[in-house]
């Protein structure tokens, strides 16, 4: 058993894919369920076949305060967070523990990512940081489709799997409790970066992410209605919170007027599916300003 490690998997209605999750994690110390869906099914599926995971209802509060929890729940040093569309390979585990022990500057772990047995494009990112210690560019990062030859130290990484040192994340406040989804992750590893701790991507460590599946097929509108609203929602939040407020300020702009121009576009145009896209962004620039006065009515802004 690794006795030094919990893993933590949230969820909203999985279905039947988180099987193969829990039948690829190793024995560790602990596997703990933080299910934001109040999902019977799972819980009954969990009591009646995986009496080793426990299993935690938290209501809908979303990733930053997922991760929160469980960052005050579990009972080891070492907490590896992954996703229900994951499969975790063979040692994964193991050697993100022994380059935690390599690598002592270090906070974050994770390891590659593979998708459709290709090296995924979302594996790592571009996070550029001024001399003011700001957000200068975040982006995709524009690499060819093959795996690192050895351990990289990485600007921002996202969350579906990561070895998290407890000790250094409590250190620096943990996760913005703001973020319901999306961006959380870039937000840590910018701290982490502030803090100067170091973000590793561990070359001998594997897992297999299935992409958008993490849910019921039978939710899928629901789930894609809170994506587009959270995305441009915590899009507004993340740039308020670490960019320049002059760079801020102009690009919300420039972003709202865009969002007006397709919206009527789309209604000459007719073309539903665009113009409820529109509408979830409008509504997600409303809430972000004058129902949550920038965030600050939610959460107070973590440094």
């Amino acid at each position: 058993m690794i006795n030094d490690c919990s893993v933590v998997i949230p969820t909203y209605f999985p279905g039947k894919i988180i099987e193969k999750l829990f039948e690829s994690i190793p024995p560790v110390k602990e596997i703990l369920v933080f299910d934001n869906s109040n999902d019977h099914e799972l819980e009954d599926l969990i009591k009646n076949k995986y009496e080793h995971v426990k299993y935690i209802p938290t209501g809908d509060i979303g990733l930053g305060n997922t991760f929160n929890k469980a960052l005050g729940e579990i009972k080891t040093n070492l907490m590896f967070i992954t996703q229900p569309d994951v499969i975790i390979e063979k040692n994964c585990i193991e050697n993100l523990i022994l380059a935690q022990k390599k690598y002592i500057h270090s906070a974050l772990l994770a390891p590659l990512i593979f998708e459709n047995n290709q090296y995924s494009k979302y594996d790592h990112f571009d996070l550029k940081i001024d001399k003011n210690k700001k957000i200068k560019n975040f982006k995709i990062k524009n690499f060819k489709s093959v795996n690192p030859s050895g351990d990289i130290g990485v600007e921002a990484i996202n969350s579906t799997s990561i070895l998290i040192d407890r000790k250094k994340i409590k250190q620096i406040g943990g996760w913005d409790n703001y973020y319901y989804t999306y961006l959380e992750d870039v937000d840590l590893c910018y701290r982490v970066r502030k803090n100067n701790f170091e973000i590793i991507k561990v070359k001998n460590s594997i897992v297999n992410h299935t992409g958008f599946q993490s849910h019921k097929s039978s939710k899928h509108k629901e789930i894609n209605i809170k994506r587009i609203f959270n995305f441009s929602k915590s899009s507004l939040y993340f740039d308020y919170k670490n960019k320049s407020k002059s760079f801020f300020y102009l690009q919300s702009f420039k972003n709202f007027i865009k969002i007006i121009l397709k919206l009527l576009i789309n209604l000459i145009l007719f073309n539903k599916k665009k113009i409820v896209i529109n509408l979830l962004k409008l509504k997600a620039y409303y809430y972000f300003f004058f129902l949550e006065n920038f965030g600050k009515r939610n959460i107070q802004l973590k440094q």
